[in-house]
């Protein structure tokens, strides 16, 4: 099937495939995206303080700023989009179902996230080497059903802040465009947080000296600082409060399972930090830097229950350049794959229902996985397994990726 397309034909298959779920599909995440940006989108500046006000936190500037972005130029050209993001915080889904713009609006909604799939493709094609490289990879993209399902589906937009950690990635080993490394994680950051975690690994990789690390680490966290202290100076503390939603990811000392947990992870990420140092900068290269995220990553999603199939949307793209020339690894891949997607599917709104745009009272009635399971089983059953098995997989993963990048190094020096 590989070679039956070029890759032009699977490029426009991968947006065909997105084009058709599109319209047709919803979580009430997307309406929660959109309801915030839709006030500052009027003018509302103080909208963090405002949701503060009702209990509620919002993502970070860069998204609000964003997706308020996207409404004022759509409601130009789209008068039924107005009026149907205007309706979002007055309406239920249920009234919103039944909205006659609710197909051209939803199509719209997740329009953008087309624009950075675009953008990932074409920044993992410049770290490939040779055409069938980029083949491979537009094949493991186009069909893979996270990449389909998180964004086009579900409506989450980690695809976004995805492209700027690919794009640090891409930067980092470029000479002199470190900046635009640390640039791309603080921009990733602003829009949801886990990109700042890349940090120390992208100075670790693209400096060349202590000043240059101080440089590079004034450029990743600089940005950050100043988006933050501007909607600071007008929302006061409210800003900060996602950083409060991810208090348990965060979290260093809460309980000794939580720091038995930071310690493997702290020491994961030193292994990595310091293999870099070993070998030296010159023998760096993308292969080996897909390595080094995909290990990182790994360790960061030990702290999370699999349960929202659109956070791994941040490994696909390094998990996928690093099988794609690895046919060892496939199995282990499409295993993870299922995992990570059946863990999504846990609620009725995220199974079936998730086409309840098409018929609600249809879709919405069909029990999702978890239902299945709760009624074979244990309900707690269910996610303890996909957790066990996605962390227990991953675990192995990371043992065997360390050991082949420091065996090597021992062979050299015994």
């Amino acid at each position: 099937m590989t070679h039956r397309f070029n890759i032009k034909q699977w490029f426009l298959i991968s947006l065909l495939l997105r084009i058709i779920v599109m319209p047709f599909t919803m979580h009430g995440d997307l309406i929660f995206i959109y309801k915030s940006p839709h006030l500052m989108s009027h003018g509302e500046w103080d909208v963090y303080g405002i949701l503060a006000e009702k209990n509620s936190v919002y993502y970070p500037p860069f998204s609000l700023i964003f997706f308020a972005t996207v409404q004022l130029i759509f409601r130009l050209f789209f008068p039924g989009f107005e009026q149907f993001t205007h309706s979002l915080g007055l309406l239920g889904k249920k009234a919103l179902y039944g909205s006659e713009h609710l197909y051209l609006s939803l199509f719209l909604m997740k329009l953008p996230y087309l624009v950075f799939d675009c953008l990932i493709i074409l920044t993992c094609w410049k770290m490939l080497s040779n055409n069938k490289s980029k083949l491979l990879f537009m094949v493991f993209w186009a069909i893979n059903p996270v990449v389909i399902y998180g964004p086009y589906m579900f409506g989450q937009f980690d695809l976004i802040a995805s492209f700027f950690v690919v794009l640090a990635c891409y930067f980092s080993l470029k000479e002199g465009k470190g900046h635009f490394a640390t640039l791309s994680l603080a921009a990733g950051c602003l829009f949801k947080i886990y990109p700042i975690a890349f940090l120390p690994l992208v100075l670790c990789i693209s400096s060349k000296n202590f000043k240059d690390f101080v440089r590079l680490l004034i450029y990743g966290a600089f940005p950050v600082l100043f988006f933050y202290g501007f909607f600071y100076s007008i929302s006061g503390e409210a800003v900060l409060g996602v950083f409060k939603t991810q208090s348990h990811n965060i979290e260093i000392i809460d309980s000794l399972g939580v720091v038995v947990l930071r310690f493997f992870q702290g020491i994961v990420y030193a292994l990595v930090c310091c293999h870099i140092f070993m070998i030296g900068r010159s023998k760096l290269d993308y292969p080996l830097l897909s390595q080094y995220f995909v290990i990182i990553y790994f360790a960061i999603y030990w702290g999370f229950s699999v349960s929202s199939t659109h956070r791994y949307l941040f490994l696909i793209p390094f998990l996928i350049y690093f099988v794609h020339n690895r046919p060892e690894w496939k199995k282990p891949f499409y295993f993870l794959l299922a995992v990570i997607f059946l863990g999504g599917l846990r609620g009725r709104a995220s199974f079936l229902g998730i086409f309840a745009p098409i018929n609600p009272e249809f879709f919405l009635s069909f029990p999702s996985v978890k239902d299945i399971s709760c009624y074979l089983f244990n309900c707690s059953i269910y996610t303890e397994s996909i957790t066990l098995l996605f962390k227990g997989t991953t675990a192995i993963m990371t043992i065997i990726l360390l050991k082949n990048l420091f065996q090597p190094l021992y062979k050299r020096t015994s």
